[in-house]
């Protein structure tokens, strides 16, 4: 199968994606150790799993097009630089 590239708005939009999800899983992680009830805790985990879920899906889809590779910080520092650049040319 073909991947096609992402527009710039695209790879924008879906870092953002990622950037959010990782927020949440955060956000979640710390509720759930603050929730009281069972009914509260089992909805919190839920959420967090499906956090987690869509998060691991985003980085897979980031990294399918070597937009993303957080395994690789040096390899991804120059890619930073070069869309920090892209964006400041636009």
């Amino acid at each position: 199968m073909e991947v096609k590239p992402l527009s710039f708005s695209d790879h924008v939009i879906a870092t953002d994606m990622l950037f959010e999800t990782t927020a949440s899983i955060k956000d979640l992680s710390i509720a759930i150790t603050e929730a009281t009830s069972d009914e509260v805790h089992t909805f919190i985990r839920q959420e967090l799993r499906s956090a987690i879920a869509y998060h691991e899906r985003i980085y897979g889809f980031l990294q399918d097009r070597g937009i993303y590779d957080a395994y690789n910080i040096p390899e991804q520092l120059k890619k930073d630089i070069a869309y920090a650049t892209e964006a400041l040319e636009q």
